[in-house]
């Protein structure tokens, strides 16, 4: 044993450690991880609302994600690094403090996006690389089965901490700086990377100098620089290239992952929220499935797992990566089956003395909506959501019935009588800016949209008039309140329209509309860009959402058994000094989606259950490449071990 690993396993020894086993310092790490993994992603909300910006801050990371891995490997260190992640985590903060509380100029409060955006991408493509690494240095490297629990508790903390945020979370922070006491903090010692690039290019060379027939071959091309470089130097090298080989289908799955997991939301926006005769609200049936989940994998993992052991079930790493892919497969498919049985069941519609509501608001402000009948005290208040209104059920005392409106916000108040009617579906539209604000009721579209086209309705929200441009007809929008009649347009990944205001005419970017679907375009601002919110209406079923938990449960398990197994894999399989710059290139997998994903978002065009279908065959074929990689792929750390 070399002097550098006779020192660690001496410091091992002598670290703080709970019940002789785990050391206190991957307790702290933990909980570190947790808080930043929260604010991470609250953060990420309040800067990220738009497509084009999720795309730059994931192509950020996985640049960054490498270059500061390899930094971290070289010369910075995992704790070092770790603690550069947190302060700027705290400097995105501030960022945001300032641009919330302070600057209301537009190009200026764009700047401040910009630095927080880069800020907090820095801080993620450092976390994510370091974070299991440093975990697994507190181990001696017999602790096979210590460090996987941690790795899975470091997971679950990261997927599922949103759930027990209720403490300061920059006092946690703050437990990080003064634990280091606590950690075995191994210290870089110059860069393995470019130790690997240098032997390649020695190899190359040498090859091309010696590419006479005389020369006596050799087993493999970097055997070439066997004259400069030792033996486990070129096994480093030759492993980097396997692990890069292993890593090639990551970003390709991801991505499909990733749609589908969209596809899901927009599924359950379908499904009727009704459990047991009560209506639960979207939020509360994910925390709901969420905590269940959670449960069910401390469950495998305290209970499952060695029960398994104790049978003497065991997998390798790489087993159990192709498992986690399969359960993800398996998912798919029963999405796809959801999707059909979706597809076939009949929509929800209002009863005799009922009708629906749906309440949308594109006003610049939040509102309080409560809808009571005249000459009534009983009143019905309604929630909003911006995106996919949800339907209100108004019980109706005749076959129609008037009712009283009342709207109100911190600075302005409205009230409105409207008529309702029986087994009718209303949308109510809140809208208008800087307190010039307006209610519209109308009929929402029943319409059968036939195949390869779209419905389009589009209201106007600005303070003077528009006229919507088509090929055989133009169409004026009054101000504040105007709209089109129903339109029919081809289906397209970029629709674009004609208007004019004020004798400027220019195109109206509509972006993707999706296969027989029905929309409310929202024009909201004409300077210094003209900005529209995009709405699709959704028609909901009678298919109860709790169908869904079962491929979100068996999505979950795949998950966590992919991720865990990866990060051991990479973290044992790593050339030594590489640790950190191997796991960095495959979480930054995670963020690599952004490279296909204009190619997967063809498929939208496509109806429902084909996008299932495809995303289903093509993570199949993707699954089943990855087997043939990892088939010929010798596993090197059971050696080690």
């Amino acid at each position: 044993m070399d002097t550098s690993a006779e020192f660690k396993n001496d410091q091992l020894l002598i670290i703080k450690k709970i019940g002789n086993k785990y050391p206190v310092s991957v307790i702290i790490l933990a909980v570190v991880i947790w808080v930043h993994s929260v604010c991470y992603n609250e953060m990420k909300d309040r800067f990220i609302n738009e497509n084009y910006l999720q795309q730059i801050f994931e192509g950020i990371v996985v640049i960054l994600a490498f270059s500061g891995a390899t930094f971290t490997d070289s010369w910075l260190g995992k704790f070092n690094a770790h603690i550069g992640s947190i302060i700027l985590v705290i400097l995105t903060q501030i960022t945001l403090i300032i641009k919330e509380i302070l600057i209301k100029e537009f190009y200026i409060s764009w700047i401040f996006d910009a630095f927080g955006l880069l800020f907090l991408s820095l801080a993620l493509s450092i976390q994510i690389s370091c974070e299991y690494c440093l975990a697994g240095d507190q181990f001696q490297i017999y602790q096979v089965k210590e460090r996987r629990k941690v790795f899975s508790s470091l997971y679950l903390s990261t997927a599922f901490g949103i759930f027990f945020v209720d403490i300061y979370t920059h006092m946690i922070w703050v437990v990080m700086l003064w634990s280091k006491k606590y950690f075995f903090i191994e210290h870089p010692k110059g860069s393995t990377l470019l130790e690997i690039f240098k032997c390649i290019l020695f190899a190359m060379k040498n090859k091309l100098i010696h590419c006479s027939w005389k020369t006596p071959r050799r087993d493999h091309w970097l055997d070439w620089a066997s004259e400069q470089y030792s033996e486990d130097t070129i096994k480093a090298v030759k492993l980097f290239f396997r692990l890069l080989l292993f890593i090639l289908p990551f970003p390709i799955f991801w991505s499909l992952v990733s749609k589908q997991e969209e596809k899901w939301d927009y599924q359950a926006i379908h499904m009727s929220h009704i459990l047991h005769q009560n209506q639960i609200a979207d939020e509360n049936v994910e925390g709901m499935f969420s905590a269940v989940i959670l449960a069910l994998l401390f469950l495998m993992e305290i209970v499952l797992f060695p029960f398994l052991e104790q049978l003497g079930l065991s997998f390798t790493l790489i087993k159990k990566m192709v498992i986690g892919m399969l359960l993800i497969y398996i998912s798919s498919i029963a999405a796809l089956l959801l999707e059909l049985k979706i597809q076939n069941s009949p929509g929800i519609k209002p009863n005799s003395r009922q009708s629906f509501l749906k309440i949308l608001n594109v006003a610049d402000i939040t509102f309080d909506v409560i809808l009571h009948k005249n000459n009534s005290h009983h009143t019905t208040p309604i929630f909003m959501d911006s995106d996919y209104p949800d339907y209100d059920i108004i019980n109706l005392d005749a076959h129609e019935e008037y009712f009283q409106l009342d709207v109100s916000s911190s600075t302005w108040f409205k009230k409105e009588e409207i008529l309702l009617e029986e087994k009718t579906i209303y949308i109510l539209i809140l809208s208008g800016k800087e307190s010039s604000y307006s209610i519209t009721l109308m009929k929402e579209d029943n319409e059968v949209v036939e195949n390869g086209l779209a419905h389009v309705r589009i209201f106007n929200n600005l303070d003077k008039d528009i006229y919507v441009i088509l090929l055989l007809d133009t169409f004026r929008l009054r101000k504040n309140t105007g709209y089109s009649p129903l339109l029919t347009i081809r289906i397209n990944r970029k629709v674009n329209l004609f208007y004019m205001i004020e004798e400027k005419k220019d195109v109206l970017q509509v972006g993707l509309l999706k296969f027989g679907g029905s929309y409310l375009i929202f024009i909201i601002q004409d300077v210094p860009i003209v900005k529209i919110h995009k709405v699709k209406m959704v028609e909901i079923k009678t298919f109860s959402i709790a169908w869904q938990f079962p491929q979100l449960l068996i999505m979950d398990i795949g998950r966590y058994f992919l991720t865990v197994a990866c990060m051991e894999f990479f973290y044992y399989e790593a050339p030594k000094g590489l640790k950190v710059t191997m796991t960095a290139l495959w979480t930054s997998s995670l963020y690599s989606t952004f490279l296909i994903r204009n190619f997967v978002s063809y498929i939208s065009l496509l109806p429902e259950w084909i996008e299932y279908f495809l995303i289903s065959c093509i993570l199949l074929s993707v699954i089943i490449a990855f087997f043939i990689i990892s088939y010929y792929y010798k596993e090197t750390y059971r050696e080690n071990l």
